[in-house]
């Protein structure tokens, strides 16, 4: 799948409301937009904004982008880009936000790791990121020429490739035809919606991110998801609290993120939540936090809202997966991650609902005894999750039937039902009796090379056989979240030696043991 362009930094953005209208009279618009107007710094583009709740710019890939500039470049028909401005407000990107940030891109040689975009998020730049820009940059370059490449041609044509020479004749007469809305914020509102709605539709998930971008859930959401960095949605309140958001933020970000994923998988250091620059990642934050009870109904007023529920967010993370003592280090490659090593994002919400419901009714030590034995058979419940997530439909759907059958399992080993059978039992089950247990995911490939999945497959077989595990449950142990465990309590004369020392979850040390 090409990889995506984070051209998010090139368009600032703020809020359509105008906060002086006293001198409404704006006098003609331009019509054009022209090479001088993409350079940033420009007088065009420091009046130039895309509206808050505008979804970021990260949709095309360098082959969009590529052709675009090539149409720019050539003539062709490139649709009109439409903007809006009334009174004393900054001029807002109602439609063409892309094809502007594509050719500003070109421009100012930024496709999302250049000096625009590093300033832009403080440097807080995914590596994913930052290999897409330089791959973009390398085809764009060999195949149109750089921005700069045309600028020296001006001055040594006889030097400058052909496919610039070619080009050189028109380079000054090329421009982007520009439409403009009349009316005020609700006018330029509602047309951004039909508009963008009409052209590339928006999903319900979508207009709801947008609809909560001033409420605890929207806010949190876009904070987690660039670690705090980017545009400031929360800058609007106290300069105190506006911090403490976004260092929670940070944090949550590093608990989902960190490590980054590379594929094929050949390490069990995971991250919980996957890619945090795949396209459906904001979503898949913005259910999170919703499922972890962030208001999306009711704007915070003064942030206070958004903190705490940061603040929820945050501890129930860390008791998933982290070196904090309340950390059960539930090990992505077994909860999260299919045995391919797919990212399950079903499983990421519903694995952290679990812990969290397994907290709230006090079961985390039924869980702890009982644990060997749970992972194994989750570890062999590949297909029946994939069952109940095809039943479901829908990722955010699959959710809580994840849930239940996870606490089913529990059920029914707290019941004694030998391991072997906890499967077999659930499928006799009225809710789970669509388990299918004789289904066999097989492989249909002609190819005589290994794809991706089958390489992360056999090395993760390979790996969680041999993982270390915890000396007081028995369950697997995840890098980010290891502690070291007197075998002998330092109260009942234990020492700091070696031969007493021995690796376990956080949670298993600081509280199961004692």
């Amino acid at each position: 799948m090409p990889q995506k362009l984070f051209l998010d930094a090139l368009i600032g953005r703020d809020d359509f409301e105008v906060q002086d209208q006293a001198h409404n009279s704006q006098g003609p618009h331009k019509t054009t937009l022209s090479y001088s107007d993409f350079e940033i710094p420009g007088f065009f583009f420091s009046s130039l904004r895309k509206p808050d709740f505008q979804r970021e710019t990260n949709e095309w890939d360098v082959e969009k982008v590529k052709d675009l500039v090539e149409s720019f470049l050539d003539g062709d028909l490139v649709p009109a880009i439409i903007l809006w401005k009334y009174a004393d407000s900054y001029t807002f990107v109602i439609d063409g936000a892309h094809r502007i940030s594509a050719i500003a891109a070109w421009v100012n040689d930024d496709y999302g790791d250049g000096k625009i975009s590093r300033k832009f998020f403080d440097n807080a730049i995914p590596e994913q990121q930052i290999e897409a820009a330089k791959k973009a940059r390398q085809i764009i370059n060999q195949e149109i020429g750089s921005f700069k490449d045309f600028k020296d041609a001006l001055f040594e044509p006889e030097v400058a490739a052909e496919h610039v020479r070619k080009r050189l004749k028109n380079f000054g007469t090329r421009a982007l035809q520009l439409q403009w809305v009349d009316g005020d914020s609700k006018k330029a509102e509602s047309s951004f919606f039909k508009i963008n709605q009409k052209s590339t539709p928006i999903s319900d998930t979508e207009i709801a991110i947008l609809e909560a971008r001033r409420k605890p859930a929207g806010l949190c959401s876009r904070a987690i998801l660039r670690g705090g960095q980017g545009y400031k949605y929360w800058k609007v309140f106290e300069p105190e609290l506006s911090n403490k958001i976004q260092n929670e933020a940070e944090i949550i970000n590093d608990l989902i993120f960190k490590p980054q994923l590379l594929t094929p998988i050949k390490t069990l250091d995971l991250p919980l939540g996957g890619k945090n620059h795949a396209s459906n990642s904001l979503s898949m934050v913005f259910e999170l936090v919703k499922l972890l009870g962030a208001n999306s109904h009711d704007e915070d007023k003064n942030g206070e809202e958004t903190l705490k529920a940061l603040v929820e967010i945050k501890k129930s993370l860390q008791r998933v997966n982290d070196s904090h003592q309340s950390s059960l280090g539930l090990h992505p490659a077994v909860y999260i991650y299919s045995q391919s090593g797919n990212f399950r994002v079903s499983c990421f919400h519903a694995i952290i609902v679990f812990s969290k419901e397994l907290s709230e009714s006090s079961r985390l030590k039924v869980f702890t005894k009982h644990r060997v034995e749970f992972e194994n058979i989750i570890i062999k419940s590949d297909i029946v999750i994939q069952q109940i997530v095809r039943k479901a439909r829908q990722a955010n759907k699959a959710v809580v039937p994840l849930v239940r059958f996870f606490h089913a399992i529990l059920e029914k080993l707290a019941s004694a039902t030998n391991a072997d059978d906890v499967l077999v039992e659930l499928g006799k089950s009225h809710e789970f009796s669509y388990i299918d247990l004789d289904e066999i995911h097989q492989s249909d490939t002609d190819s005589t090379s290994f794809s991706k999945s089958t390489k992360s497959a056999a090395y993760i077989a390979e790996a969680i056989n041999s993982a270390p595990r915890c000396k007081i449950c028995g369950g697997i142990l995840h890098p980010k979240s290891i502690s070291i465990d007197h075998k002998i309590r330092k109260e009942d004369g234990g020492t700091g030696s070696f031969d007493n020392a021995q690796l376990s979850h956080p949670y298993c040390n600081s509280t199961y043991k004692n």
